[in-house]
C-alpha cells in the first residue's frame, strides 16, 4: 500500500490567492501553511512505519509517497523543467478557479505544458509526471515478488 503525503500546502495557487496581503500582486508561498503540511506528513511517516513494522510479518508493505518535496524542487527551481507559470493555474484566471469552475467553456492558456497546475489546486498532466517518475523506487518497492 502507497500512502501520499500533502503537498506544500502553501504553495497551491488558491491558498495564495485567500491568504496572502498581497495575493494578486505578490504571488509566492504561504510557509505558515506549508509547515502544517510538513508536521502532518512527519507523524503520518511515523505512523506508517509503525505500521509497516507491525505488518511485515504477514508481508505487508506500506510506503510514504513523499510529493511534497519533489513540488517544492520544482517550485524553486521552476525552468529546470520547463515551466514558466509555478503560482497561477492554466484555467480561467488561474487564482480561484478549481472543480466545475474549469469547464470545456472555461478559458485556458495556450500552453499548459509551462504551467505548474492545471486550476488552482491541481498540478498539470506534466507536473505529475515528474511526480511519478519520482514515485518510481517506491513502486517498485512495493511490487516486487
Amino acid at each position: 500500500m502507497a500512502v501520499v503525503g500533502l503537498p506544500p500546502m502553501g504553495c497551491l495557487p488558491i491558498v495564495i490567492t485567500l491568504n496572502s496581503p498581497h495575493g494578486l500582486k505578490q504571488r509566492g508561498c504561504l510557509d505558515s501553511y506549508s509547515s502544517v503540511a510538513r508536521n502532518y506528513n512527519k507523524i503520518l511517516q511515523n505512523e506508517l512505519q509503525f505500521m509497516h513494522n507491525s505488518l511485515a510479518m504477514f508481508g505487508a508493505r506500506i510506503s510514504y509517497v513523499d510529493i511534497y518535496e519533489p513540488l517544492m524542487e520544482m517550485i524553486q527551481g521552476p525552468k529546470k523543467f520547463g515551466f514558466d507559470k509555478i503560482f497561477n493555474g492554466c484555467c480561467g484566471t488561474g487564482y480561484l478557479e478549481t472543480s466545475f469552475l474549469c469547464n470545456p467553456l472555461s478559458y485556458t492558456c495556450p500552453d499548459a505544458t509551462k504551467y505548474m497546475f492545471w486550476d488552482s489546486i491541481h498540478p498539470t498532466e506534466k507536473t505529475y509526471y515528474y511526480l511519478f517518475k519520482n514515485t518510481l523506487p517506491i513502486l517498485d518497492f512495493l511490487l516486487k515478488d
